[in-house]
């Protein structure tokens, strides 16, 4: 077996909510009956039945695919299912520390999403290593471009700490896996409804923090942002105007590996015979050969080192190198370009905004100042310089990047405190009706008179008891799901502190191995004072 065929997928499953489920869940199980015969791992999420998981179940092991697990959790699940054409031999999940807005209309505070693994046995004998995932959604798709990396789309919206907690919480379930897997040859796939474009600060985490996995899409040879690649948002899906808040045509649907890639493409488009899409979602299809990219091999991380020779063994890292790609050729480019497209004040430029199809447009606000380019990423900030995206895998850029990370987690932590303030007042003034009410009632019952204003009196009171208890009682689980939600970004920061000093560490002793001095050292060094 020389090459791997993978395919994720957005199924928009959800009964009530997502449009002629009946009618799609059907067509895309016909698809996999037929077309799964070509595929050896599938990739699903928001398949939120277990209807719908026996149908596709049932269609993947007609076509071959008969390894077939779900990942579970929360109230209405993750979502999350995968099927493979080759045994699977070790399975985990991890639901996210913090899941979503208490008391939102989304829901994603009662799903239980997270990320799902999976090892699975090739016939060459060799392992691979799979994951599954969906990220808290993007309604807003409002972002600003970063000060000190303009080539960074930092996200404005309220949901944005859950994004981010997610994303860390996701790489830190990967990174020991990934890194032991890039140490040992063997190939990684982590696939999803990851919910952000390559370029915002979710996704350069993850490309900062797990820097030998690649984008498939751009290890194929497409430009980031050519809107062949879009798989939400896009103008001619019939399902666009369905999406909450509008929509920005953007690529949020990624296979993030460490194979290399022979070809990628965005499928699943519209049904056969029908003027409908499988889905809001098109899916992406990748190719690879059964083979660990020359980079990504390169990108292995060293032998563990002593204790006290932590900082020095972390400055000789090969990824980390800022003069060396990531095959390890000095002075040459990155084997993969990240964010080489420019930015502009135009929402999500590069991509297809197509208007006059069905659809209100979410606008993107970018902030002016984001510009394209490595110069221009490169430029000095008001705290001086910081490495370009010809170095994703620079401590001081990382560094950066968590810092922003930080603010997110904190700015979420500030919000669940004024919602949590909010909910026990409620929460308290509901008490107090209910005690008003109470009083009311029993006077209507115990007052020797009986008079028609007694009895409306009283009648409106036992009304207003029922109520007030009620939303009294509601604003306790939702107190305590905000005190979850509070601890898990707390969880998640107190990670984020942690990869945040190696990170530092790293970014000094190469700023002291670089002597400090010229433009390398100069920018070098800003990864500790930005």
């Amino acid at each position: 077996m020389a090459q791997l065929k993978l395919l994720t997928f957005n199924t928009w499953g959800l009964p009530m909510a997502s449009k002629d489920h009946p009618l799609r869940l059907g067509r895309q199980a016909e698809y996999f009956r037929n077309e799964g015969r070509d595929l050896d791992i599938v990739f699903l999420q928001e398949v939120w039945t277990p209807e719908y998981v026996k149908l596709l179940s049932d269609a993947g092991a007609d076509a071959g695919l008969t390894h077939i697990t779900t990942f579970d959790g929360g109230v209405f699940g993750a979502g999350l299912m995968l099927m493979s054409r080759y045994p699977i031999t070790d399975l985990a999940f991890r639901t996210f520390s913090v899941r979503g807005e208490p008391g939102a209309l989304e829901g994603e505070a009662m799903a239980g999403k997270g990320i799902g693994y999976a090892r699975v046995v090739l016939p060459s004998g060799s392992a691979m290593h799979l994951f599954n995932t969906h990220t808290h959604a993007n309604w807003v798709h409002s972002v600003k471009a970063d000060e000190q990396l303009p080539d960074v789309k930092v996200p404005t919206d309220s949901f944005a700490p859950f994004r981010t907690a997610h994303m860390l919480d996701a790489v830190a379930f990967m990174k020991p896996i990934v890194e032991a897997a890039a140490a040992a040859g063997e190939l990684v796939f982590a696939a999803g409804d990851w919910n952000v474009p390559y370029d915002n600060l979710e996704a350069c985490l993850l490309q900062s923090l797990l820097p030998c996995l690649k984008d498939s899409w751009q290890a194929a040879g497409h430009a980031p942002l050519d809107p062949e690649g879009n798989t939400c948002g896009c103008p001619t899906n019939v399902y666009t105007g369905s999406i909450i808040g509008g929509y920005v045509p953007e690529r949020i649907d990624f296979i993030w590996t460490n194979a290399h890639v022979l070809s990628c493409e965005a499928v699943l488009r519209r049904m056969p015979g029908t003027e409908l899409n499988y889905s809001d979602h098109h899916a992406v299809q990748v190719t690879a050969a059964c083979q660990v990219a020359a980079q990504a091999a390169a990108a292995a991380p060293s032998a563990p080192q002593a204790k006290g020779d932590r900082v020095k063994a972390s400055a000789a890292v090969p990824s980390e190198s800022p003069s060396a790609d990531s095959s390890g050729k000095a002075g040459s480019k990155p084997a993969v370009q990240l964010h080489a497209e420019t930015a502009s004040n135009t929402p999500h430029a590069g991509h297809d905004t197509t208007s006059g199809l069905p659809g209100p447009i979410a606008e993107a606000r970018v902030s002016p100042t984001a510009s394209s380019g490595s110069k221009a990423a490169g430029a000095a900030g008001p705290r001086g310089p910081l490495p370009g995206p010809e170095d994703p895998g620079h401590p001081a850029r990382r560094a950066r990047l968590l810092r922003l990370a930080r603010r997110q987690l904190q700015d979420g932590l500030s919000a669940a405190s004024v919602r949590l303030q909010s909910f026990k007042s409620r929460g308290w003034l509901s008490a107090a009706a209910s005690v008003v009410a109470l009083g009311v009632v029993y006077y209507g019952i115990m007052a020797t008179t009986d008079h028609w204003a007694k009895r409306l009196c009283a009648g409106v009171a036992a009304l207003g008891l029922v109520g007030s208890t009620s939303y009294g009682l509601y604003m306790v689980p939702l107190s305590c799901m905000d005190t979850a939600s509070r601890r898990g970004l707390e969880q998640v920061g107190r990670m984020a502190d942690v990869w945040l000093r190696v990170a530092e560490e790293q970014a000094q002793a190469q700023a002291a191995a670089g002597g400090g001095a010229g433009p390398e050292g100069g920018r070098k060094a800003a990864g500790k004072s930005a």
